[in-house]
């Protein structure tokens, strides 16, 4: 018995996905401008806190762009060689953004440790100003990207990066104002400190998640021990086994297991029951269940019911 159901079909481009580019894109622009200013700003005040902001924004823009270029990927058209098109590309864009957030974070905390100990002069006022406008910039790509972070990972990575962004802006401003106020040029380094320890922290999760996701482990927000129990409770399943519930991308969860079915049983009726209870009760509507008709103890085979034929099982999923 070798019976199976699967839900595939083509997926086009949605609207959730157009509206992720173009808010994705209006951010990129932004970033990447404020970028440049803080770069120059850095260079001219000769403060590491600024520059250290400006290669935390080069991160985002990266993030942003390889965001981009996952999306439209996404996009492409399946084929028989990837059968899910290019979709976990986002994950995995994902997963380098963070593991690149770590990378300049190190870059930058080993300068600031060399600077503690001999601080540069730096130009208060002028550090202040950029860092100022840099806090605006962030406060404006971070108002564009809440509201898709629910949207996707790529989404959520890079307002997690702005976030940090905004933060590490507060911190340079402080940074200017206690430079100017107290004359001593120490805190610039320190604040270059604090950003660091700000990205860290911002990517650390962004990098668990991903590499959760490529780890194909179940969403974090489904009890697979209920689904379990609930696919059990569907009138004629004897047994469940090897369930698995895992991600494609974001938003787009996959659930296949084996149902031991009571000989006699409608087949095709109990996968449709199966589908509808996961997709109603834990909204995943991609499933793959394959029936298994359990063997009576009892019945000898001269005598058992005649089993009919096997037919093309079609419960219909995302």
């Amino acid at each position: 018995m070798n019976m199976e159901h699967q839900s595939l079909k083509t997926e086009h481009p949605s609207r959730a996905l157009t509206e992720n580019k173009r808010t994705l894109t209006i951010a990129l622009a932004i970033t990447a401008a404020m970028m440049l200013i803080e770069a120059a700003g850095g260079f001219l005040s000769g403060s590491l806190a600024l520059l250290a902001d400006a290669g935390h924004m080069l991160t985002d823009v990266a993030a942003l762009g390889l965001g981009l270029f996952a999306f439209w990927l996404s996009s492409r058209p399946k084929t028989f060689s990837r059968t899910f098109g290019w979709r976990r590309f986002e994950i995995f864009a994902a997963f380098i953004n963070g593991v690149a957030l770590w990378a300049i974070a190190g870059a930058i905390g080993y300068e600031a440790f060399k600077r503690l100990t001999a601080p540069p002069e730096v130009k208060s006022g002028l550090m202040v100003i950029i860092a100022a406008l840099g806090l605006a910039a962030n406060i404006a790509v971070g108002a564009i990207l809440f509201r898709g972070r629910d949207r996707s990972l790529n989404i959520k990575g890079a307002f997690l990066h702005v976030l940090a962004d905004a933060l590490g802006s507060v911190g340079v401003l402080a940074a200017g104002f206690l430079i100017w106020i107290t004359r001593s040029y120490v805190w610039d380094p320190i604040v270059s400190t604090g950003v660091c320890v700000l990205i860290l922290w911002s990517s650390a999760r962004l990098i668990r998640d991903s590499f959760h996701v490529l780890m194909e482990g179940a969403p974090p927000h489904l009890d697979v021990a209920a689904i379990q129990k609930t696919l059990a409770e569907v009138p004629g399943v004897v047994e469940v086994h090897d369930l698995h519930v895992w991600t494609i991308t974001s938003g787009f969860i996959s659930l296949s297991a084996h149902l031991k079915i009571s000989r006699g049983q409608d087949v095709q009726e109990i996968i449709r029951r199966a589908q509808s209870a996961v997709s109603s009760r834990f909204h995943v509507v991609h499933t793959t269940f394959q029936p298994e008709i359990a063997e009576d103890p009892g019945c000898e085979t001269a005598s058992c019911p005649e089993i009919p034929p096997e037919r093309p099982l079609k419960a219909r999923g995302q």
